[in-house]
């Protein structure tokens, strides 16, 4: 990846460790520690729903800054998936689902990107306007991987996984669930996260959770979007941690 190496970045945290985490600000000591840069990018499918929530996303950077020694970039960014090269300026690309990609360039650039050391994370969106189905949301891109990356394995995540006590501590080793007009839905709330993993690596992950949707605005509970994106900084840092 051009922007920043994993082991920099792995140094730039590090640094901040005498820090505890979820401290509401750091100020000038914080600032001093900050390292390179990093950008906060979507990726850019044919779906009209790809950026849906961006809207919110300079709130996850800020959240970012004051609790983390992270550089994060205030403002977010678009790589299209039809163009390897803006893919590969960034480690982490976000993505409302990668399942519409059907396109045989498309579906290469996910692939060498991946293999190149990137890492994909896959928020569905709470809106069954969006994401009909959940189990059926999985099972598409379980079929995306399997046939992008054949070396892959499409897994659950236990509850006990450095994910969710990477950074922040999350309850009970379970993501966060936004709900549609705060209607608990029990179906969708079983899910955990799933990793996609090559060999010993994760490349991918995949969410039912709708931090997005979380984050962008406060919604019942109170603080449900400070949660939903401590949940996103764990993913974020753990996914920089591998291969560093």
């Amino acid at each position: 990846m051009k922007e920043m190496s994993r082991a920099r970045f792995l140094k730039t945290l590090l640094a901040g460790a005498m820090f505890l985490p979820g401290a509401a600000a750091f100020g000038d000591a914080m600032d001093k520690l900050r390292g390179d840069r990093v950008g906060w990018s979507r990726l850019k499918t044919t779906s009209p729903a790809w950026n849906r929530h961006s809207n919110g996303d300079p709130k996850l950077t800020r959240f970012f800054r004051d609790q983390t020694t992270l550089n994060v970039d205030p403002v977010w960014y678009a790589a299209d998936v039809e163009n390897l090269e803006e893919m590969t300026k960034y480690p982490f690309l976000f993505s409302q689902g990668v399942h519409v990609v059907n396109d045989a360039p498309g579906r290469a650039n996910a692939a060498e990107y991946i293999r190149r050391g990137g890492f994909l994370m896959v928020d569905a969106c709470c809106n069954p306007t969006y994401t009909p189905d959940f189990d059926v949301f999985l099972q598409q891109h379980r079929g995306f991987f399997a046939a992008v990356l054949p070396e892959s394995c499409f897994v659950l995540l236990p509850r006990t996984h450095e994910v969710y006590r990477c950074y922040f501590q999350i309850p009970n080793g379970h993501p966060p669930h936004t709900f549609m007009s705060n209607v608990y839905d029990a179906k969708k709330a079983a899910h955990g996260l799933y990793g996609v993993m090559i060999g010993q690596r994760m490349a991918a992950m995949v969410s039912v959770s709708g931090l997005q949707c979380g984050w962008e605005s406060p919604t019942p509970p109170p603080g449900h979007d400070a949660v939903c994106m401590r949940m996103m900084v764990n993913i974020y840092i753990y996914a920089m941690m591998q291969g560093a």
